[in-house]
């Protein structure tokens, strides 16, 4: 019974994280439904920051530090993302932005995960990695 309801809860948690709505603000209910999607997910899939540590580092350093050092900061970050899913899962019906960037362990794989501000009220979505990247280019008047 209790695998079921384990079962049940994941496929609802990654339901409600498909996709985040293209718009400039968000709503209440879509930034609780985002946060509470971040806490159930963050809670069942933050052993992924291990393998996901593991090949980072082996990319960034080598494949013996990979092995160590990923493994090590992969704990870390399975750890923060444990702990930041419980309080998400806890606190969604205040409607702030999720605590670890990015929301999800297998969104922007190759960037580590950042955690804060706690209690960010702003209704923007987060930036992604490639609108981060990218300056917006400023628009010019033609001449007449």
């Amino acid at each position: 019974m209790c695998a079921w309801v384990r079962i049940a809860a994941l496929l609802g948690a990654f339901v409600f994280s498909a996709q985040l709505p293209a718009v400039e603000d968000l709503t209440y209910g879509e930034m609780v439904r985002t946060k509470l999607a971040s806490g159930i997910t963050n809670m069942a899939f933050g052993i992924a920051e291990m393998p996901k540590n593991m090949i980072n580092t082996a990319n960034e350093v080598n494949a013996l530090m990979g092995a160590t050092g990923g493994v090590l900061k992969g704990t870390l970050h399975t750890m923060g993302r444990l702990l930041a899913g419980g309080l998400d899962f806890i606190t969604f019906p205040v409607p702030s932005q999720p605590i670890t960037h990015p929301t999800f362990v297998w969104q922007q794989f190759s960037t580590d995960t950042t955690y804060g501000p706690y209690f960010d009220m702003s209704r923007k979505p987060p930036l992604t990695e490639t609108q981060a990247r990218v300056a917006p280019v400023p628009r010019v008047a033609p001449d007449p």
